[in-house]
């Protein structure tokens, strides 16, 4: 399903009834908003002892919007009324799918840009009116512990590599989590105020894309990375994963280049010149990559190369999880989560 129809499902069709057996999550995320709909199925099975009854979550829908709240946020954090606007018409698409879930079956966050708006209640006011249940704002940390464990649930499982360290990278639209853990434990975490829209006004103007534009956006965010970056790498990991757009954009890249989806600094810096020689935002052509992540990929780059740079990075591969699947494991522990859309 691309993103375009997940977003105008709620309007163009009829709305899927739900029951008991689904559950939701809800990420209002500072540059789009997200709606995960999962079902619970129980597999029956003899062996082995003491897994008769497994427990998997189906993606059954799920439903976007770009909003970019975080560009909405003025020089005195104060969120505007169009971007506050903008939010509160994508919870009322949303809340036409949640009215036939049970509210205990439901979880809604929000993150970074919400955490940094200090006119945020009048959102979170309006807000009670539309959702079915209360917002709950989540702390850097906790977003940070969240988005660790759906990378750490949604891995494949394998004996020899459960207690080895992995590095967890996440670029979202207004911050930057950072995380270092083993099996299902965070080690060490922190949450940035680094993000793709807060940085693409400030460093991408009118949308010009040349190299003092990319310089500046990197400075800017080596400068914040390189306060934390040392105890990090005193820490070590094993491999390193992303989890975000900006990662995920990368690996479309590499996927429509037929090549190996791993992400290198030289990989990343190519597509820094390959941007620059499109000279604006507005002219980005690049084979893979889909037209709904043009916008802030110069600053979600910008970012990456910084903490590829900082934090020494060598090569990062794709999770299938991050926040969402974080939820799910926090609704429903003992099940397992399956992606099928």
């Amino acid at each position: 399903m691309s993103d375009l129809e997940s977003q105008n499902q709620a309007t163009s069709k009829a709305i899927p009834q739900y029951d008991e057996n689904h559950y939701a999550v809800v990420d209002l995320g500072s540059n789009s908003f997200h709606l995960l709909i999962t079902c619970l199925i129980t597999e029956s099975s003899a062996e082995p002892i003491g897994e008769s009854n497994r427990k998997s979550l189906k993606t059954v829908n799920k439903v976007k919007q770009k909003v970019r709240l975080a560009a909405g946020l003025d020089d005195n954090n104060l969120l505007s009324d169009e971007a506050i606007a903008r939010g509160l018409d994508c919870l009322k698409n949303f809340a036409l799918h949640l009215q036939t879930i049970p509210v205990n079956n439901i979880l809604i966050v929000a993150t970074a840009a919400l955490r940094m708006a200090k006119n945020n209640q009048l959102f979170f006011d309006a807000a009670k009116q539309i959702l079915p249940k209360q917002i709950k704002l989540l702390s850097g940390e906790q977003e940070a512990k969240t988005i660790y464990a759906g990378v750490a649930h949604t891995s494949i499982s394998n004996k020899h590599q459960s207690h080895a360290k992995k590095l967890v990278l996440d670029i979202g639209g207004a911050s930057t989590e950072i995380i270092v853990g083993s099996g299902c434990t965070a080690k060490k975490l922190v949450s940035l105020d680094i993000g793709c829209v807060s940085y693409i006004g400030k460093y991408f103007a009118g949308g010009v894309l040349n190299q003092q534009n990319f310089d500046l956006c990197i400075a800017a965010a080596s400068n914040v990375i390189n306060t934390v970056n040392n105890d990090f790498v005193q820490l070590g990991w094993q491999s390193a994963v992303g989890s975000s757009g900006t990662m995920q954009a990368m690996i479309e890249i590499l996927k429509q280049r037929q090549q190996a989806p791993t992400i290198t600094l030289v990989f990343l810096n190519e597509i820094q010149q390959t941007l620059i020689s499109c000279q604006t935002i507005n002219n980005i052509e690049i084979a893979g990559l889909r037209a709904d992540r043009k916008a802030i990929l110069a600053s979600g780059l910008s970012i990456l190369i910084a903490l590829f740079k900082c934090l020494r990075i060598k090569e990062l591969c794709l999770s299938s999880g991050a926040l969402r699947e974080g939820l799910l494991f926090e609704l429903v522990p003992d099940a397992k989560i399956i992606h099928t859309l």
